[in-house]
């Protein structure tokens, strides 16, 4: 039944159609092929493709998963230093404001804490 799906149904749709289960299967980017094949394996879609075919595809989805996350991480880390940058400008700081006081006053701010380390919101002020 494998082999007849694989030879009428055309390459591109069967690759789509295994990358659409490795989404929905929340298949890790960071996970070795061998750790995440329990999720996969008993899915009809998993037999779309010969065993050198979905090792291909899943290498290639983790390649670019891992570069659409660090994206999202960068878009994320860049949300939150405008929103950072927004608290400060609404604290109508001065030449006088130290940062200890604008820390102690807006520590509970999620703005404030959405930026981790402390060092990098010093930094920012």
């Amino acid at each position: 039944q494998a082999a007849r799906a694989r030879a009428t149904i055309p390459l591109d749709d069967r690759i789509k159609s295994f990358r659409e289960m490795l989404i929905e299967k929340d298949v890790s980017a960071f996970s070795p092929w061998e750790k995440e094949l329990h999720k996969i394996v008993f899915d009809s879609r998993y037999l779309l493709l010969t065993s050198r075919e979905r090792k291909h595809v899943f290498d290639r989805f983790v390649k670019d998963r891992v570069e659409e996350e660090r994206k999202e991480k960068r878009n994320r880390m860049k949300e939150r230093r405008d929103a950072f940058r927004k608290l400060m400008e609404e604290a109508n700081l001065t030449g006088k404001s130290s940062f200890s006081d604008f820390a102690h006053k807006f520590g509970k701010d999620e703005r404030f804490k959405n930026i981790e380390k402390m060092r990098e919101r010093e930094t920012f002020f």
